[in-house]
């Protein structure tokens, strides 16, 4: 069976449509976080970051951790500003606003492997030829909770709203150097992004190595986000975007660009931020090293519900199940199946899908249900064929990056 494509116009519809349906088919924030988050008690995201909506659900203060609720997203288009989750190991000092900083005076070193060393005014980048990439935006922790359900993780609890789809404009990488006559040793393999934040007592700097080719290829010196200069919070003036790969390798507040043989020791990069490349058993001990692990880059293929929401209660008859599947780019999302018997069936979804290769696809899929429990389960596959394992704890590791399991909520129909 082909999987059918509803038109632009119908699909954004019903869509709205669903979003107006509010209270009677979601549970809501606190539910959301009752069943996959912990909430810091008596924190207002619009208290902690000037400019966010209250309505956000706070996981952790200073910096802060806020993550999305999920009926948020049903909205079409990119993915509001103002209700996009943050995420930010440090950062720096008056950055808790949702105001952009000045370009003036911004400045960018690029270092290393070059045939010439040079320092670059941000002012400069408005005045070259931009680019725009829709695309999702995920903390490499989102559904770090999941993985908990099977031997505890490290780190903050996330649910499942700690990503977003959006709009990121500005210069790419390729572009300012031809424009700038730099070229990179043929030595070089990898690029190491550094920013001006400062880590908090001794700990060590933020900053990751990136894969010279992909960031060629891909990456873009950002400038703005959904068509306005990029936020203070979300890494304004100036941050590296990879479509494509996970948040934490999305360098913010860029202040350095080194072109270098090989990656980082940098903590954050050698250490954290890494996933085992086998298996391995749930609750055990790992240590890290660039041998037995690779660095958080391209999205697994992965599957978000918006609703229905978990433990929602949904009236009887007609129940609409919508939510966004999304993976590294490398190759279009064909197919989302639903399953409403815990993977005994499955049926194939509508998608919509995207204008932008990076972007989401929306999938929607009517049923009815009589009174009683239920769930449902999505799993989307891509183009080559990549999908989500059945259990995701398959993927177990410590600190709990990448979640892509097989989406199982269950909710109550009245």
């Amino acid at each position: 069976m082909k999987t059918s494509v509803l038109s632009r116009r119908r699909f954004l519809t019903s869509s709205s449509a669903s979003a107006l349906l509010g209270a009677s088919v979601f549970a809501g924030p606190a539910g959301l976080v009752s069943r996959f988050a912990t909430a810091v008690e008596d924190k207002n995201a619009a208290q902690l970051i000037v400019g966010k909506d209250q309505r956000l659900i706070v996981l952790k203060d200073g910096p802060a951790v806020i993550e999305t609720p999920l009926e948020l997203l049903l909205k079409p288009g990119p993915t509001s500003a103002d209700i996009l989750f943050v995420r930010n190991n440090q950062q720096p000092e008056n950055a808790a606003t949702m105001q952009p900083h000045p370009l003036e005076g911004w400045k960018i070193e690029l270092s290393g492997l070059l045939n010439r060393n040079v320092e670059i005014d941000a002012a400069e980048l408005a005045e070259m030829d931009q680019v725009e990439h829709e695309m999702v935006l995920q903390c490499s922790g989102n559904g770090r909770s999941l993985f908990s359900r099977s031997a505890q993780t490290k780190g903050t609890q996330w649910g499942r709203g700690g990503f977003g789809c959006v709009r990121f404009g500005g210069v790419k990488l390729s572009t300012l150097l031809e424009k700038k006559g730099i070229e990179p040793n043929a030595a070089a393999r990898f690029v190491t992004a550094e920013g001006i934040d400062k880590p908090a007592g001794d700990d060590e700097d933020f900053e990751h190595s990136l894969p010279l080719d992909d960031v060629l290829n891909r990456s873009l010196i950002a400038l703005s986000l959904n068509g306005k200069p990029l936020p203070a919070i979300h890494g304004g003036p100036v941050r590296l975007v990879t479509p494509g790969v996970y948040g934490t390798m999305q360098m913010k507040w860029l202040s350095r660009l080194r072109f270098e043989t090989s990656e980082t020791t940098n903590l954050n990069h050698a250490v954290r931020y890494r996933v085992p490349r086998k298996p391995i058993k749930p609750g055990s001990e790992f240590t890290f090293t660039f041998d037995n692990s690779d660095f958080d880059w391209n999205m697994k293929v992965k599957t978000v519900l918006l609703t229905p929401a978990p433990e929602a209660t949904v009236a009887a008859g007609k129940v609409v199940v919508e939510g966004v599947a999304f993976n590294d780019g490398q190759a279009a999302i064909e197919t989302v199946m639903v399953s409403l018997d815990k993977g005994q069936s499955w049926q194939r979804a509508r998608l919509e899908p995207p204008d932008e290769r990076y972007s989401w696809t929306r999938f929607r899929h009517d049923v009815s249900l009589n009174k009683g429990p239920h769930s449902v389960w999505t799993r989307a596959i891509d183009r080559w064929g990549r999908s989500q394992p059945l259990d995701g704890s398959i993927a177990w590791n410590p600190s709990g990056y990448e979640w892509n399991g097989v989406e199982q909520i269950d909710f109550v129909v009245t």
